[in-house]
């Protein structure tokens, strides 16, 4: 019956076959579109990309306890025979009792820089900080991505080769765990706050910068602020001066604990001024550390490390200060390691290698 919408037999058959060859459209249109990627798949991920190990090793540093001389040893050794290409282990010197000050090389670039930590014995956990560090960078040097974080450490490794002294006073470190007595004659108020090495010496206040002009009121031995008889006058003192002034250092991070912040510039001289804050300004945002006002007296800046090598070498030399001021510091507890990724704020702070780098190569 006409115009009750019912089809005829042909016209169903034709309407089967357009139905057939619509749907053999689609398909191959949907089967040829699966081989290209979206514009989604294709764009940078907006994210730091992630540090996927390579390496099926378990991890070697122990941040739960403090290092012991003894231990600090074989914990290099154990990074050295794990990363051999990229390691490597040196003598930077001797301290005042005769402790190797123990250094190691992380890369293969022709550029260098220097990193050291617990230049100030109660300051042992900048040691782990950088033990850690250098395992980590390592590890993402070896890693399928070669980053760490939003840093390419193969390509920057590549360029730099870092050397780093994870404890500059190996002596203070034996003193202030008690494996080690203190010498006759240096007072000691506090055991847990010493800072200086085997004679009393605070060593950041013996390098021969502005050091005639520190008046501190310590005029002997003591477990901190004594500047020495002389200034440089302590084997470690020598030691760094003497590595420093045989290597072509682009920079020089000296680690210590208090502050949150990064110690860039002084009124020693300021004529570098603005070149040194631009490159710690570099590292501090990443990290999220402040960057204080130079540092304007001279018992507080003179006889320092990072101070004599800006001024001597006319390099960046800065203080990262890793830790929270609100944070105690207990050398001779555990207290400070039961949680030591947050105690140096360490998900930030250890770009401060990488970022250094990054800033000095630009």
């Amino acid at each position: 019956m006409k115009g009750c919408g019912v089809l005829s037999d042909k016209s169903y058959s034709i309407s089967l076959i357009v139905l057939s060859c619509f749907a053999s459209v689609v398909l191959i249109l949907g089967t040829v579109l699966c081989l290209f990627p979206t514009k989604h798949e294709t764009e940078a991920p907006t994210e730091n990309p992630p540090v996927i190990e390579a390496v099926a090793t378990p991890t070697i540093v122990d941040d739960s306890a403090p290092e012991s001389f003894d231990s600090l040893i074989s914990t290099i050794s154990l990074l050295k025979s794990t990363y051999p290409d990229i390691l490597g282990v040196h003598t930077a010197g001797y301290s005042e009792n005769g402790r190797e000050l123990m250094m190691l090389t992380l890369g293969t670039g022709e550029k260098k820089a220097f990193l050291v930590g617990a230049i100030h014995a109660r300051e042992h956990i900048t040691t782990k900080y950088l033990l850690k560090v250098t395992e980590d960078y390592c590890r993402a040097f070896y890693s399928q991505s070669g980053y760490y974080g939003a840093y390419n450490i193969k390509a920057l490794l590549s360029e730099y080769t870092l050397y780093i002294i994870p404890c500059t006073n190996p002596d203070g470190l034996e003193i202030i765990s008690g494996r080690q007595s203190v010498k006759n004659g240096v007072r000691v108020s506090k055991l847990s706050e010493y800072k200086s090495n085997a004679n009393g010496v605070d060593l950041n206040r013996n390098f021969p910068l502005a050091w005639d002009y520190i008046n501190n009121n310590v005029h002997s031995p003591a477990d901190y602020y004594f500047k020495g008889y002389e200034s440089g006058s302590e084997a470690e003192t020598k030691a760094l001066m003497t590595l420093c002034r045989n290597n072509n250092f682009d920079f020089l991070i000296s680690f210590h604990i208090k502050g949150n912040c990064i110690f860039w510039g002084d009124n020693h001289n300021t004529q570098n001024n603005a070149l040194y804050k631009a490159f710690a300004t570099d590292i501090a945002t990443p990290c999220s550390l402040y960057l204080p006002d130079p540092t304007k007296k001279a018992k507080d800046y003179g006889g320092g490390f990072e101070n004599w090598f800006r001024h001597t070498l006319g390099k960046p030399g800065i203080c990262i200060e890793l830790a929270d001021n609100e944070n105690k510091i207990l050398p001779l507890s555990d207290e400070n390691y039961e949680d030591f990724d947050s105690f140096v704020n360490y998900r930030l702070t250890s770009f401060a290698p990488a970022a250094a780098m990054a800033s000095a190569n630009k």
